[in-house]
């Protein structure tokens, strides 16, 4: 297939699914469509223009009765857009700033928590975390980005979102404004995004281990966080114990800025697996297990409510997946199978969650 060829199969497969292709034909260096809508005309067109600018392209769009054509150019120009650099700067300071100032909360007024907190960032306080959180956060939306690329699924860059919690962020999104168009696809992306991440995480997780250490409970700040391994994941236990050791009654585990960096990562990595809706874990189970998804995801719903008791924080993503939905939407053709290599990448994903939830992640 030459690149015309291909650069045309592409652009039909961003079309195919809200029209039907009457004529396509070369015009210079444009592709010119020829289509028809059996959907609301106005509503497609306004998706279509959001579709294709998404993915880079320059288009014009020209409506003669009943038929619409489409001049577009085929090259896309996949530019970063402004907010997408803001939101990114954005988050890169509150990931500094924000998780240094809240430790130092236990200052007695506002003018010595600020300067407590500006002489830590001036002594290195925060920088490893940042980069770490970041390495995590950036490298997982990343393995969505390349694998929709891949398969022809328009995407957004992504978008980091800065947040004033104990992280400075609530992570990063990407935005789909085409289908899935198959169980393969839906797979490869669902599962590429957190097993890289997931790799970056326990990375920095096992490095900042050797950074780590054993204090007693009393040495403890007010606003820091003291680990135990009760209510850990198994691999959190297993590289704990194994990097530095079983901690004696009334001592807890002090992290290193990477090693509580690599633990948030596997948090995050694990939430994003559960198999609910359109988190990437319903995406793989869907793709996997087809509508056996729905079962799936009502025993994660059960789970999430009775783990709540333990740890409120799971009440509020039981909350999350009745507001948006347990269930996966199908893809436009279920009934392709599945390569082997999709299926062992969904496997693998599901996996790397079992190892890596957490069940009491905060008490």
């Amino acid at each position: 297939m030459n690149n015309t060829e291909k650069q045309i199969t592409i652009l039909d497969n961003l079309l195919k699914d809200i029209f039907n292709i009457e004529a396509v034909y070369r015009q210079n260096e444009k592709v010119v469509f020829s289509l028809t809508t059996p959907f609301d005309r106005t509503k497609v067109i306004k998706h279509t223009k959001d579709r294709l600018k998404l993915a880079g392209y320059s288009f014009i769009i020209d409506e003669k009765d009943d038929i619409i054509l489409l001049t577009i150019d085929p090259t896309p120009k996949n530019k970063i857009p402004l907010i997408n650099i803001i939101l990114f700067i954005t988050t890169f300071f509150t990931i500094y700033f924000i998780p240094v100032f809240i430790k130092n909360l236990d200052k007695a007024n506002f003018n010595e928590i600020l300067e407590s907190t500006i002489t830590d960032i001036s002594n290195g306080a925060g920088l490893i975390f940042t980069f770490a959180m970041i390495s995590i956060l950036f490298v997982h939306e990343m393995g969505h980005y390349i694998a929709s690329r891949r398969r022809n699924i328009v995407t957004s860059w992504p978008y980091f979102i800065p947040a004033p919690n104990f992280i400075g962020t609530f992570g990063a999104i990407i935005k789909s404004k085409s289908p899935f168009w198959n169980r393969r696809d839906l797979i490869e992306v669902g599962a590429w995004g957190p097993v890289a991440g997931w790799v970056v995480a326990f990375f920095w997780l096992s490095f900042g281990l050797t950074q780590s250490s054993l204090i007693p409970l009393e040495q403890f700040g007010l606003t820091e966080m003291s680990f135990s391994l009760t209510g850990e994941s198994l691999l959190m236990k297993f590289l704990t114990l194994n990097i530095i050791g079983v901690a004696p009654d009334g001592y807890f585990y002090h992290l290193s800025e990477a090693a509580f960096a690599g633990w948030v990562g596997l948090l995050v990595t694990a939430i994003n697996m559960l198999p609910i809706g359109q988190l990437d874990g319903g995406h793989i189970v869907y793709g996997l297990f087809e509508k056996k998804q729905h079962l799936f995801g009502k025993f994660a719903m059960v789970g999430l409510i009775l783990l709540g008791f333990q740890s409120t924080v799971w009440w509020m993503f039981a909350a999350f997946g009745l507001i948006f939905g347990v269930n996966h939407p199908p893809t436009l053709n279920d009934s392709k199978p599945i390569s082997k290599s999709a299926k062992t990448l969904g496997i693998i994903s599901l996996i790397i969650m079992f190892i890596s939830f957490t069940p009491i992640p905060f008490r």
